[in-house]
């Protein structure tokens, strides 16, 4: 089943929404005319994905705050019947939605036909836009899918019209407030953090995405810290580091105001992230923030890495609060003695609920019959299993190919190492995009270790760090190999690869403005100069730099050793994070909001 059409009249069916075109007709000279159109509006694939899951995790969390809300209503009545006076009714039952960066308002009408209204489906939905064109065309294609009062299409600053509906402080709008916020910019969404945390209710859901992946991966450092207030660099674990990046900037921005962010689902998915978060009236549980963020050492010349926690909680009945003991080894790396990079602060705290995952996977066990637009049941169900079997609390990972490459060692099956380190008692698994991640509790002597004990059985030729392999054994000999259970069946289906000349497509122009509103060349590239964006050569995306991750699974898994993927590789983790830039460079910057520094037009639809 395709997962979108568009139809030769130019509309769009996705789900259960049909979204009119957006096409403008221009003569050459500029101006108008009939019959020629100067482009249709801009429709990505590889966002249905995005769309899809958002839909799953609002409907799985509607279920949990329909049976809160009704608990904490009864609360309020049998404290009033106590009081001798009236109880407080409440608000009316079914989520509170708004999409602060609408578009088109595919995400809004999805969300208003797919969950249906009731205590648990939709009460009301806001779908803002900045752009005037943009807000008429929302409102255009809600006539045309016969969408009631339920959408109301907003014209105006998305952080302005969050802080002016704030659920807390003096006029707070309170249980009245928002319980769903979804953000989905072009680009950064840090401009829209500290608004969105201060908007939504208590135990409400914000949805965040984020596509600067050129900045979270570590080309620009500097400006990385100015939006998450952390640094990246370009590791085996860039995209691990990418997320905790942004959750990091959104629990921050709430533990200002008292507000504890507790992730749910947090997903590295193609060219983007995306995190899940509840917020929480909870002031004291911001000072758990501490011992939930830290920094990273990451060494320039091997893959040994060492994070070093901001705060310690000693006991849970009556936790004390102290600064963290020194876990890093100095200056220099023990391994190779090569000198350490930081990065961060970052979140190094869990990414999901379990929990709130396993709902999730019940869920997808209705598939269509409950949600039959959704379409992308396979890739959801396969990343909602990896992240289940996924290591909780380790933060970052190892990647097999790169700690051998790095070393030029002979090819390890990733079977043999993984099964190794359970058998010695330490806690293994993946990353969700990453197949072939190493995500262990185990210390980097340990991981090393394993490397070294392969390399007197399998010497290398012309090893570059070989103070590495004259290092001590911290483990007692003699080591048996062993080896995880072969599941690879299960692991494509975890890791299902995207079709071919799967990504981000071209820039759309989108259309023209009203006199009064921005002109289109400020909307086409934000941040780009007009010179600039006029002679911009788009990047075509590949089956090969979209689906890297994904594309030699049944490599690893059934054959065993990876020599054939570690030659797919990047020579290094820099190159991965260019490759990275270039997903991210195509993606299309269609008219909406922007951001200072930064595009953050219209989700990539």
């Amino acid at each position: 089943m395709s997962c979108s059409a568009v139809s030769s009249d130019g509309t769009i069916r996705e789900g259960k929404a049909v979204i009119l075109p957006n096409a403008q007709a221009k003569k050459e000279d500029g101006k108008k005319e009939e019959g020629k159109t100067r482009d249709d509006v801009f429709y990505n694939p590889a966002q249905v994905f995005n769309r899809d899951i958002s839909l799953l995790v609002v409907s799985v969390f509607a279920k949990i705050r329909k049976v809160e809300v009704e608990e904490k209503q009864r609360r309020r009545e049998e404290s009033a019947k106590k009081a001798g006076r009236p109880s407080y009714s409440g608000p009316l039952p079914g989520l509170h939605i708004l999409e602060a960066l609408s578009a088109t308002g595919i995400r809004s009408i999805r969300y208003a036909k797919e969950l249906g209204e009731g205590p648990e489906g939709i009460r009301r939905i806001v779908a803002n836009d900045l752009d005037e064109t943009a807000v008429a065309h929302i409102r255009r294609n809600l006539v045309h899918n016969g969408i009631g009062s339920c959408i109301e299409a907003t014209c105006g600053d998305a952080a302005a019209h969050m802080y002016a509906h704030k659920a807390r402080g003096p006029g707070g709008l309170g249980d009245a407030g928002y319980a769903v916020i979804d953000i989905d910019p072009y680009g950064t969404a840090s401009p829209f953090l500290d608004a969105a945390v201060q908007a939504v209710a208590d135990g409400g859901l914000l949805c965040i995405t984020s596509t600067d992946m050129p900045v979270l991966g570590g080309n620009h450092p500097e400006t990385c810290f100015s939006r998450y207030g952390g640094t990246a660099f370009k590791a085996g674990y860039v995209h691990e580091m990418a997320l905790r990046l942004v959750l990091h900037a959104a629990s921050t921005s709430a533990a200002k105001y008292g507000r504890e962010v507790r992730p749910l689902l947090c997903l590295s998915v193609d060219f983007y992230v995306r995190i899940f978060v509840r917020v929480f009236d909870q002031a004291i549980r911001t000072k758990y923030q501490a011992s939930k963020t830290g920094v990273v050492h990451q060494c320039q010349q091997c893959e040994s890495f060492f994070v070093q926690p901001f705060g310690e909680v000693l006991g849970d009945a009556n936790p004390k609060f102290k600064p963290a003991k020194c876990v890093v080894p100095g200056m220099e790396c023990p391994e190779c003695q090569g000198r350490l990079k930081i990065g961060g602060p970052l979140h190094i705290g869990s990414l999901y609920d379990s929990d709130f995952v396993k709902l999730c996977l019940e869920a997808c066990e209705q598939g269509s019959s409950r949600f039959p637009g959704i379409t992308t049941w396979k890739k959801i169900t396969g990343i909602l299993r990896a992240i289940a079997e996924e290591t909780v609390d380790v933060p970052l990972h190892y990647k097999l190919p790169l700690l051998l490459k790095s070393l030029k060692m002979v090819p390890m099956p990733l079977r043999t190492f993984r099964g190794t380190l359970k058998a010695l008692g330490y806690s293994v698994s993946h990353f969700h995009r990453e197949p072939e991640a190493i995500k262990t509790d185990a210390p980097n002597a340990v991981v090393y270790d394993l490397l070294r004990l392969w390399a007197e059985e399998h010497p290398p030729k012309g090893m570059p760090l070989p103070e590495i392999l004259k290092k001590p054994l911290t483990v007692t000999k003699p080591i048996e190999w062993s080896s995880e259970q072969d599941d690879s069946t299960k692991k494509k289906k975890m890791f299902p690869q995207n079709p071919p000349f799967w990504g981000p497509g071209t820039k759309a122009k989108g259309g023209s403005m009203p006199s009064e509103a921005a002109p289109v060349e400020d909307t086409v590239a934000r941040g780009v100069p007009k010179e600039a964006a006029e002679t911009e050569t788009p990047v075509v995306p590949t089956e090969a730099t979209e689906a890297r991750s994904e594309a030699a699974v049944s490599t690893v898994v059934d054959g065993g050793a990876s020599e054939s993927r570690q030659e797919a590789l990047p020579e290094t983790a820099a190159s991965e994070a260019r490759s990275d830039a270039v997903v991210a460079s195509t993606e299309p910057p269609l008219k909406r909001q922007r951001c200072e520094g930064e595009g953050d037009g219209v989700e990539n639809i």
